[in-house]
């Protein structure tokens, strides 16, 4: 820490919370940490002051000891280690506190008003608090007991004194004077006239007197922190610095090293002999709970002078576990440093969050202060810090180099880590040059390094080399081991330390070399370098057009320009085109001008081929934007060149229009059919003929697609939709079925990046069945043939819906064994009879033989098969009986 310096004797602490406002923002309401014995005090805002904000300088101390008492003043310096004989610190002796408590009739108020500002419940509830506190900080060793109390004592002091002139009148009326373990606690009704919330007289020994203003908010808080000055102790300070470090030397002859720095009164609000908060009372730090010996003695861990890293586990400081802070000893410096975990628990529940939810570093100040080095010393507004703990993943470190690290931190345990200072390497970049060699440059680094910790052998560099595309490589490790005898001379070190690498560079533009000194136990930046290589021109070239094309199914967008590489005028150079689809998303092309452009050729006068004319697919209408990159490929050039920007606009071109006018079945001779008839027409491509696909779903629910083209003339389709070409439709499909058929035809769009199909309307209609076929067996009987025997069979049959055609006889012997036999045929024998009565043409006769099996009595059955489409079915024409 930094050495003692020591101000006026007479006030020890500063300003404890007098100029809180009466509802800061960060004041929780909590209930009172006291016996359950003492009731709860609710705060009465109406007789709370509203005071100002702090100022500078600060408003008066909160106790005054008289010289030579324990302790010394030492509002702005900070104690370093070891600790001076004269701040030698006592612990306390063990027993309570004798307490006189006295509510005090001031002679300018009334009894009223003294009941009401300063009610003896309230009072003695303060003291039961403050009791309950200190028990807990002292392992129970000291406390405080109120052995008289007095309501409403009649003074004749005046509100308009000063505290210290009403503690003399008061303690004078009543005959009390200090003695050792003794305090006389004075309650006014009123507000301290030099604005402090609360204050102590002390002549040294354990006890002294305490004046305490109207009740409020902040008397348990405040009380308890006045009895931590009649033990002794004086306040919780904090660092604060304008130039935001973490920690700071001392100066010279006084102050600190940088100038920046103060002590900030009170500026430690975990603590309770920091600024006070309304009804909450945060545990005493680790430098006065040591320096007293306030609790059992295993509570902080001394690591004493850290030399190298050690890591410890901090439990809550606001518990009650043992080893649950760390103190360590900067072995550079000197001084000591203690490491608390504050969070939520105990007596932090409520002040130990947010930013205050941490590890707290805090040293021992001037006598018995102690001074916070917060996470944040910036100076801040109002009363409180709210960075006041250090964060996990967060690094303090102290002036001399030691660094302490939070590893991890919960509501339950912080673990950190202490590093101490070390030696970082040492060295220098003396130069980076350029050497042009063919198409490539020779980048050389050089200069000397060397381990500050272990300087005799040669030591490992590291380059770090970025070039002009910003990029940084990932590093070149090179020895340090060429010999430098200046240095050996100036630096007062053996070894070589030198070095000197080369490395090609391809590219030309601006390159950043940096380079480090690695160290054993720390490296160190050398600096940096920055280097500019003239290259060659970057390429030439222009986007000369996009536009939207036909690409298979789709479409695509056209684009057409030149580029070329000056440096290398006769190559076909690399082309990168990046579109940007109207949804956002950018594709990326890469090709390769390789087209003829004599223009080009002309006019820049190169050979070799520089056009390109790519098509790149869409597949989506609205906003395109086209964006080219004529790439280089000469050596050391300046780098690619954009060819240009195009946008355009990609319209979604309408469904196509038409109509299913009618759907017809027709009968034709032996065959059956449907006749569709419509139009269609793309309106984006209106002069085209374009598909029609019509769907027919039968009665059985199976569906047929049948694909033709509307190319039929539609003069009345031109004329209503004034458009050429020929868009009509008339086709016939066949039928194979009768029932309930259902017809629908769609357009199908041709035009780019069109909306879609158009369902150009359904149809539905019925197909009704033909009649069976008629006819009859006239008869069967044995005939002989030749020296054997047959059945003769004969009759007719025709089909009503093809009245002209002999159609199929199927007859069915069934012999005397059961078995029965086929025999097809066709009824083709003339029977004008038949033609005469059914009016009808054609042959419909039969007259067939058939073998006789074996004796016995035989069935013939005969049926007449069906020819025409649709028919209902075949038909049974009879069966006859005969015997053989």
């Amino acid at each position: 820490m930094r050495p003692l310096f020591r101000a006026a004797p007479v006030f020890v602490a500063v300003v404890l919370a007098a100029n809180l406002l009466a509802t800061p923002a960060t004041a929780a309401v909590a209930g009172l940490v006291s016996p359950s014995s003492v009731p709860q005090i609710q705060a009465q805002p109406a007789s709370v002051p509203r005071v100002s904000a702090p100022v500078d300088p600060a408003p008066p101390n909160d106790v005054v000891r008289t010289p030579g008492s324990m302790g010394s003043p030492t509002p702005s310096g900070k104690q370093g280690a070891p600790v001076a004989a004269a701040d030698a610190i006592a612990a306390l002796p063990t027993g309570k506190i004798q307490a006189t408590v006295v509510t005090v009739q001031l002679a300018d108020k009334t009894a009223a008003q003294t009941d009401s500002a300063v009610p003896m419940a309230s009072a003695l509830a303060a003291i039961s608090s403050a009791d309950a506190y200190w028990l807990a900080m002292t392992n129970n060793r000291v406390g405080i007991s109120v052995v008289a109390s007095t309501a409403r004592f009649r003074s004749s002091a005046l509100s308009t004194q000063q505290p210290g002139q009403i503690a003399d009148i008061v303690s004078g009326e009543l005959g009390w004077s200090q003695t050792a373990q003794r305090a006389l606690v004075i309650f006014v009704p009123s507000s301290l006239n030099n604005g402090a919330a609360g204050m102590t007289y002390s002549n040294g020994m354990i006890g002294g007197r305490i004046v305490i203003p109207q009740i409020s908010p902040l008397t348990n808080p405040v009380l308890t922190h006045e009895f931590g000055h009649t033990l002794g102790l004086d306040h919780a300070n904090s660092l604060q610095c304008g130039s935001g470090v973490s920690d700071v030397a001392p100066g010279p002859y006084s102050g600190f090293a940088d100038p920046s720095c103060s002590i900030r009164p009170y500026g430690d609000s975990l603590d309770i002999m920091g600024i006070s908060r309304y009804y909450e009372k945060p545990a005493i730090s680790s430098p006065n709970w040591d320096a007293f010996q306030l609790g059992r003695g295993d509570e902080i861990v001394d690591a004493g002078a850290v030399s190298s890293s050690r890591s410890f586990t901090l439990s809550p400081w606001a518990g009650s576990s043992a080893a649950r802070a760390v103190k360590f000893t900067d072995a550079v410096s000197g001084e000591v440093y203690y490491l608390e975990l504050r969070t939520p628990v105990g007596y932090d529940s409520a002040v130990a969050v947010g930013g205050n939810r941490g590890v707290k570093v805090v040293q021992r100040g001037g006598g018995a202060s102690t001074i916070e080095l917060p996470f944040s010393t910036f100076p801040f507004a109002g009363n409180y810090n709210t960075k006041e703990t250090w964060p996990a993943g967060s690094t303090f470190t102290t002036h001399a180099g030691t660094t302490v690290t939070v590893e991890s931190l919960t509501d339950s345990a912080a673990v950190v880590t202490i590093r101490p200072y070390r030696l970082p390497a040492v060295g220098n970049l003396d130069g980076a040059t350029l050497t042009r060699s063919g198409d490539k440059f020779v980048l050389n680094v050089n200069g000397w390094a060397y381990d500050g910790a272990n300087p005799a052998p040669s030591s490992p560099v590291h380059v770090y080399i970025t070039p002009p595309n910003g990029v940084q490589d990932n590093g070149h490790a090179v020895t340090a081991d060429l010999p430098r005898p200046d240095v050996n001379q100036i630096m007062k070190v053996p070894g070589n330390h030198g070095f000197s690498s080369n490395f090609e560079v391809t590219v030309a533009g601006t390159f950043k070399v940096c380079v480090y000194a690695i160290g054993s136990q720390g490296n160190i930046g050398l600096g940096c370098r920055e280097l500019t290589i003239e290259g060659t021109p970057s390429p030439i070239g222009y986007l000369d057009s996009i536009a939207v094309v036909p690409n298979g199914s789709g479409a695509a967008i056209r684009a057409e320009g030149w580029t070329l590489d000056p440096g290398t005028p006769g190559a076909s150079i690399p082309v990168h085109l990046y579109v940007t689809a109207p949804d956002g998303t950018t594709a990326a092309s890469p090709f390769t001008a390789n087209a003829p452009y004599p223009g080009v050729n002309s006019v820049m006068q190169v050979p070799g081929d520089h056009g390109f004319k790519v098509d790149l697919p869409i597949s989506q209408p609205g906003n395109y934007k086209v964006c080219a990159y004529g790439l280089a490929v000469s050596p050391l050039s300046d780098g690619n060149t954009m060819l240009g920007c195009k946008t355009l606009q990609v319209v979604l071109a309408a469904s196509p229009v038409g109509y299913l006018e009618s759907v017809t079945p027709i009968r034709s001779g032996g065959s059956s059919a449907i006749t569709a008839v419509g139009w269609t027409l793309d309106q984006g491509t209106p002069a085209a003929s374009i598909p029609v696909h019509l769907y027919v779903t039968a009665p059985d629910g199976t569906t047929t697609a049948y694909p033709f083209t509307a190319n039929v003339p539609r003069s009345d389709v031109n004329g209503v939709m004034q458009v050429p070409g020929d868009h009509g439709f008339k086709v016939s499909l066949p039928l194979d079925q009768p029932g309930t058929y259902k017809v629908c035809a769609y357009g199908l769009a041709v035009s780019l990046l069109s909306a879609g199909n158009t369902m150009l309307g359904c149809k539905t209609f019925q197909v009704m069945s033909a009649a069976a076929p008629i006819g009859s067996l006239d008869g069967v009987a044995v005939a002989r043939s030749g020296t054997s025997s047959v059945i003769a069979a004969l009759g007719w049959t025709l089909d009503p819906g093809t009245p002209g055609a002999s159609i199929p006889v199927h007859l069915y012997v069934t012999a005397p064994d059961g078995t029965t036999s086929g025999y097809p045929f066709t009824a083709s024998v003339p029977r004008s009879d038949v033609n005469g009565v059914m009016q009808v043409p054609g042959d419909h006769g039969f007259n067939v033989s058939l073998p006789l099996k074996q004796p016995g009595s035989y069935k013939v059955c005969a049926y007449g098969l069906a020819v025409s489409p649709l028919s209902a079915g075949d038909s049974m024409l009879g069966c006859k009986s005969l015997q053989y």
